[in-house]
């Protein structure tokens, strides 16, 4: 190895080791102590630091200066250079000191990228071999199927632990399982094909992954989908005559962006359509660079099948091609591509979906702006207060921050090529719905697929101009090599894209996901146990076939086995034959107030019920012939009431408690309606014994066959806890949680 590649190998380490520590006090307190809710762009305080938190951090900030120095002497570079380019870290360890915040958050984020950025264009031009082309491609491929798989592992674990939904990914699933029962498309839920509120033909490439019946291997094709982005990355990488070693470096680049990162681990939707896009607009920019037109028009017209609105990033990419002079084509490209778009949504899509009349199925998250298309149009001129209101305000303004952290050193140098983003990126930041503004879901799919083209043409037009205005600006105070060096850029890219996935990326805990279980709303319910045991006792119940009416949680564990409805209306007529409830979740349907009425309902039988952590799950079967129900609770009088062992104080208003002991291991415990209940009442139980082990226990309201608001007051039951009779009891905890049914969010 000669000796310039050796001081280029201990300038990077130097840079990356200096980077690391540096930045390591303020990454802790934000990434370790604290988490990081994207849906809100809040930063929610955790239990506490790690015992080994503060002495790392102190240890690290004296580390890391002292290790810099040493090795930046070594490279035989002056150490006040070093030191000048990593001027920006020092605003950093400033943010130890400051109220965690989401914008603080952001402004750390931008000043450790430009921190690396400037240490990295202290890199002369020598840089590394490169590998050849196979091994590099053959490497990233490698890591494109661990990423997936990972992906898919995660989302699994999600749903063993219901903790991920059946929308929207069970839709897919759904709609393309009904080929082989002969309704192609057809979805349960609206009684109709899935084409009339979203066309996405192109989503029957995955009939062969469906045709398996494995859930687990379509969640994988649906992370390898976004996943694969980086191979294409890679190859537009090379016909843009960067080096194997470049290339490789842009699409490890593309793993860590965190809108891509987010969407291989979609812990709430799961499979989702617009992942078609990646592969497909990737590949065929990549095809059309390198003249192959045939193949480019054909994953084009891929493309403009997975969604209705897939047609307005073509019709951008028209407009690039006319101002880069392909008149022709590119005016052809955005004019038909426009015109299909409308095709879709005026005549295809209402011959699937009749009762839409014509209108757009989605018209309605844009209501604040209009009532049809041509009034949401228009509305800048119609209606500029609600439309600019919208596009501008604090929460869509930091997801722009956000979103932009990997692309913002590169993309202003590709102006032309952003041009497609502009539609796209306004159709999300004034849509009504809340979580299109979040790098956490799906939503900006289509703006990523933009940036990372921009980013790649930026990062050339870099590589052949040399200086630029905000290069100097940016790479102020370091020698002329590095001032005006486009790898700079390229590192704070690159920067930005790792720190923001370690802080963005919601990775799930095992087995579930602490911001899934914040997004559906399961309060302080954890859901953490698996469910599968649970579930496997519910299906021997039901014959394979069967028609169930599920929620959307519980549904993601019976498809393809089951025929699944979505109507949680109280009419016999619109129930199937089994209905599986799972009661004190609030996000989409209203299970607990169904469960009231089934339960008294001479119609229904309760045939199975599981508690799987603090839910109760619930199997009925509609009764071959009606049944007079008598409410299973038992009126105790007052007197016999108090005789029942020692009172237990709860905070509750509505309900009383008293427990004795039942002979070794077992604990009674009594609840009685005192005054009526608004809502049904949850009982979790701690048992403290004398070693400090703790036994948790939950149960509802008459062990789930009665709920509280039934009940009468003086009317209660009776439930054991049982423990290991060799333990020592030392304390009892009961805690009353008032269990309400929700609607959906609007």
């Amino acid at each position: 190895m000669e000796r310039d590649e050796k001081l280029e190998i201990c300038r990077s380490c130097a840079g990356i080791v200096f980077f690391s520590l540096c930045l390591f006090p303020a990454v802790l307190k934000f990434g370790w102590a604290f988490f990081i809710d994207l849906r809100y762009q809040t930063v929610v305080p955790a239990p506490g630091f790690p015992p080994v938190a503060l002495p790392a951090a102190a240890g690290a900030a004296l580390l890391g200066p002292a290790l810099g120095w040493e090795m930046m002497r070594r490279a035989n570079r002056p150490v006040k250079v070093f030191f000048s380019a990593a001027l920006p870290l020092a605003g950093i360890g400033v943010m130890w000191f400051l109220p965690p915040t989401f914008p603080l958050l952001v402004l750390c984020l931008f000043l450790a990228a430009w921190g690396a950025g400037r240490i990295g264009s202290l890199c002369g031009e020598g840089g590394f071999r490169s590998p050849s082309g196979r091994k590099a491609f053959l490497l990233l491929c490698g890591l494109v199927l661990l990423w997936s798989a990972v992906g898919a592992y995660h989302q699994c674990r999600s749903l063993d632990t219901l903790a991920m939904s059946w929308f929207d990914w069970g839709h897919f699933f759904e709609c393309l399982n009904n080929f082989f029962r002969g309704k192609p498309f057809h979805l349960n839920l609206n009684g109709g094909s899935f084409l009339g509120s979203r066309f996405t033909p192109t989503l029957a490439l995955l009939l062969p992954v469906v045709a398996t019946g494995s859930v687990p291997l379509f969640l994988f094709c649906g992370s390898l989908l976004v996943t694969s982005g980086a191979l294409f990355t890679y190859l537009l990488a090379r016909a843009l005559k960067f080096t194997t070693g470049e290339a490789f470096l842009w699409g490890l680049w593309y793993l860590f962006i965190p809108g891509v990162a987010n969407m291989d681990l979609p812990l709430i939707d799961g499979f989702h359509e617009v992942f078609l896009l990646f592969p497909l607009v990737l590949g065929a920019v990549w095809l059309a660079m390198e003249k192959r037109y045939v193949p480019a028009a054909v994953l084009t017209l891929l493309a403009l099948g997975v969604r209705e609105t897939a047609g307005i990033i073509a019709a951008g990419y028209g407009v690039v091609l006319f101002f880069r002079g392909r008149r022709k084509a590119g005016s052809a490209l955005c004019v038909l591509s426009l015109l299909w778009v409308v095709i879709v949504m005026k005549i295809l899509m209402p011959l699937f979906d009749p009762p839409v009349a014509g209108t757009y199925a989605h018209v309605g998250f844009y209501s604040h702006l209009g009532n049809n298309i041509v009034e949401i149009a228009l509305s800048p001129l119609l209606r500029p207060r609600a439309f600019f209101s919208s596009l501008f305000n604090a929460h869509t303004v930091l997801f722009w921050c956000t979103l932009l952290l990997p692309f913002a050193a590169l993309i202003r140098h590709a102006p032309l090529m952003l041009l497609p983003l502009i539609p796209e990126f306004v159709m999300v930041s004034v849509d009504r719905r809340f979580d299109t503004q979040t790098i956490l879901r799906h939503y900006q799919a289509s703006i990523l697929i933009v940036l990372v083209i921009a980013a790649l043409f930026g990062a050339k037009r870099l590589r052949d101009r040399g200086e630029t205005a905000d290069l100097r600006l940016f790479f102020a105070g370091l020698p002329g090599e590095g001032r005006c060096a486009w790898r700079g850029a390229a590192g704070a890219a690159f920067a930005a894209a790792v720190l923001s996935c370690f802080v963005f990326v919601q990775f799930p805990g095992l087995p579930a996901s602490d911001p899934q279980r914040r997004y559906t709303g399961s309060g302080d319910i954890p859901v953490w146990q698996d469910a599968r045991p649970a579930m496997a006792r519910i299906t021997a119940l039901m014959p394979a076939g069967s028609k169930v009416t599920a929620g959307p949680r519980l549904a993601s564990l019976l498809i393809p086995r089951y025929d699944i409805h979505f109507e949680f209306s109280p009419d016999d007529k619109k129930l199937q034959e089994f209905v599986l409830l799972e009661n004190f979740f609030s996000f989409y349907f209203r299970e607990d107030e169904l469960s009231r009425y089934l339960l008294a309902s001479p119609n229904w039988e309760l045939i199975h019920q599981e508690f799987v952590d603090e839910r109760s799950i619930q199997l009925f079967r509609r009764a071959a012939h009606p049944v007079k129900k008598t409410p299973p609770v038992a009126k105790i009088p007052q007197d016999k009431w108090e005789k029942a062992g020692m009172p237990i104080p709860v905070p509750h208003p509505g309900v009383e408690l008293r427990g004795f002991p039942a002979g070794p291991g077992r604990l009674v415990l009594g609840a009685r309606v005192k005054t009526p209940c608004r809502n049904d009442v949850g009982f979790r139980v701690t048992l403290t014994f004398a070693d400090g082990r703790e036994l948790r226990h939950f149960t509802s309201f008459c062990n789930g066959r009665w709920p509280a608001d039934l009940a009468r007051p003086g009317e209660g039951f009776f439930f054991s806890v049982d423990y290991p009779p060799a333990e020592q009891l030392r304390n009892c905890r009961v805690d009353v949680i008032d269990i309400r049914g929700a609607a959906a969010p609007q």
